[in-house]
């Protein structure tokens, strides 16, 4: 905006002024663009502010996100600049696009990590964050793990003795064996 910029007349006629894209350069119109910038600056310095003040009161907030994890700490899935933006709204107040939260690099586990806001060209900062699980207990009740041996004792054993029905059949058929071998031997 505010260029002085020399086309051709039919390019200017046909194509730039009908769309709004150009005017054509008069005194007037050039004291009408030096006064718009100064308007448009005034606004920018107003925005910016604006924004220092809300980075001022990001900067400083701790930030926590619950996920599902594994015993291992191993998260169900992964965080997401979505994730931290609702979060970042839910604990300070401010609404943050998520758009304009960068994070390196994937969030796969609990721990500690870091994004960069960058809320307005001139004003961005780093947030620290830290990921926590939820959900899983890493050791098992003491019911469920005794039950867990007692079960697997019981398997052992059983494993090692032959079953009762087993050694039964082999009997009765050592039986029939000796039964039908007489009966050959009588002529019968």
């Amino acid at each position: 905006m505010g260029e002085v910029v020399e086309v051709a007349g039919g390019y200017a006629r046909n194509f730039l002024v009908p769309r709004g894209l150009a005017v054509e350069v008069t005194r007037g119109r050039m004291k009408e663009i030096e006064e718009q910038k100064k308007v448009l600056e005034v606004k920018a310095a107003r925005q910016r502010e604006q924004v220092q003040g809300v980075a001022d009161k990001m900067a400083g907030a701790k930030v926590v996100i619950k996920a599902r994890c594994s015993a291992t700490g191993k998260l169900f899935g992964s965080i997401t600049n979505r994730q931290v933006a609702s979060v970042m709204e839910e604990q300070t107040g401010e609404e943050i696009d998520r758009h304009k939260i960068v994070i390196d690099d994937r969030i796969r586990s609990v721990g500690h990590y870091h994004a960069t806001i960058k809320l307005h060209p001139d004003v961005e900062f780093d947030v620290e964050f830290e990921v926590e699980g939820e959900g899983f207990v890493a050791e098992e009740p003491e019911g469920e793990a005794d039950e867990a041996v007692e079960s697997a004792e019981v398997q052992a054993e059983d494993a090692a003795e032959p079953e009762p029905a087993q050694e039964t059949e082999a009997a009765a058929s050592e039986a029939e064996l000796e039964i039908a071998a007489e009966t050959e031997d009588s002529g019968e």
